[in-house]
């Protein structure tokens, strides 16, 4: 049976909400456990724009799109924020430093998988009243995937990543490297959840968590609150971090 099934929009561009300090006048390379903050414009190896950071590019380019964020993006590196080569060519970049690299289908969304192309029967979608259509992207449990057809009462989906067995061309500008506590511990809550509140108490790290929606309230997993706690314990060096779900 088809669960906790989902329609959903395109793919969004892949950015955070920042407020852009003045830029520190060191000269410090990045390397494993930094967080840094980046504007980037990502092509596929046909020239193809398919994420970026900056409205005034996307604007050039002939990209832009109202519903997108346009925003520098923090990275913490070593921690999987990006891809492993983005990641692995941020090591030795200064903050100023600009940089085009290209990155193989292997260190980014991985070589297409023929064996994550899977079928399902039509019913079990009409048995949830969805009617899904060719060119539609969907969620099945925590897997998305694109409905490549649709015929004789089965449905055939996609879960590669769209990128998959694609090389990805970067340009990519460190903007600031991270130095606050607070700041850190704030961009990895960001980049974790995406909603709710965090808040600095007596040197204490508290979490709001509150993310309903119209029919029932969304919990975080204990595994998931226990890796951003140790996370913010590692690189932001708070010591206590707090949930509060009451």
């Amino acid at each position: 049976m088809v669960s906790g099934l989902e329609i959903l929009l395109p793919y969004p561009v892949f950015s955070r909400l920042l407020t852009l300090r003045e830029l520190p006048g060191d000269v410090t390379t990045m390397k494993e456990g930094d967080m840094v903050i980046v504007d980037y414009i990502g092509r596929t190896s046909d020239g193809e724009i398919f994420d970026l950071s900056n409205e005034e590019r996307a604007k050039e380019e002939g990209v832009y799109s109202e519903q997108a964020r346009y925003e520098p993006i923090p990275v913490l590196i070593g921690e999987g924020y990006v891809i492993p080569g983005f990641e692995e060519n941020l090591k030795g970049m200064e903050v100023g430093d600009e940089k085009e690299f290209t990155v193989k289908a292997e260190n980014a969304y991985g070589e297409r998988d023929s064996d994550q192309i899977e079928t399902y029967p039509e019913k079990e979608f009409q048995r949830q009243d969805v009617n899904v259509n060719v060119g539609d992207e969907i969620m099945i449990g925590r897997r998305r995937g694109k409905v490549l057809s649709k015929s004789s009462g089965r449905v055939k989906i996609d879960f590669n990543h769209p990128l998959a067995g694609q090389d990805l061309t970067y340009e990519v500008e460190v903007l600031e490297k991270v130095e606050n506590s607070e700041e850190i511990a704030s961009n990895i809550f960001d980049f974790r959840l995406g909603h709710g509140d965090i808040s600095f108490k007596d040197g204490t790290v508290v979490i709001d968590h509150h993310h309903e929606d119209e029919d029932h309230q969304h919990e975080i997993p204990e595994q998931v609150k226990e890796e951003i706690k140790e996370e913010i314990r590692e690189h932001a060096g708070f010591e206590e971090v707090r949930f509060d779900e009451d």
